[in-house]
């Protein structure tokens, strides 16, 4: 089970996420609709996300922009683009995004991302505790 923050301008979209996920058994913490909401609402949670599901085209604020404020926050917060912009996949994997996926993605892709992104966790825990 992943903690995550969706960040996404489409409420429907968030809607459709936050039901399939949390069916899946993944907890969604919280949710955000551009890019100044996501800063506050990450900073906000006493307990990180284990993965951020972000946008990159919303209004305020771009998921470009966020993730580079996120990650200054903590350098290890689990971003995953998925986006209709595809133009921007090089600059958010560049920037510190852990996975890009372009608009529209099916579920049970992202819900595999989301294991490999658990799994990439658990095994840098179990380096670290050696």
């Amino acid at each position: 089970m992943a903690r995550i923050l969706l960040v996404d301008d489409e409420r429907d979209l968030l809607m459709i996420y936050t039901k399939l996920l949390m069916m899946e058994g993944h907890d969604v913490v919280d949710s955000a609709s551009n890019g100044k909401e996501a800063i506050k609402k990450f900073s906000d949670l006493p307990i990180k996300p284990d993965i951020i599901i972000m946008d990159y085209r919303m209004p305020v604020l771009d998921g470009l922009v966020a993730m580079k404020e996120i990650l200054k926050m903590t350098p290890d917060a689990k971003v995953l683009f998925v986006s209709a912009e595809k133009r921007v996949e090089k600059e958010a994997l560049e920037n510190g995004a852990i996975g890009f996926f372009t608009k529209p993605t099916s579920i049970r892709t992202l819900l595999s991302e989301i294991d490999r992104i658990q799994q990439l966790q658990t095994e840098t825990l179990k380096i670290k505790s050696r």
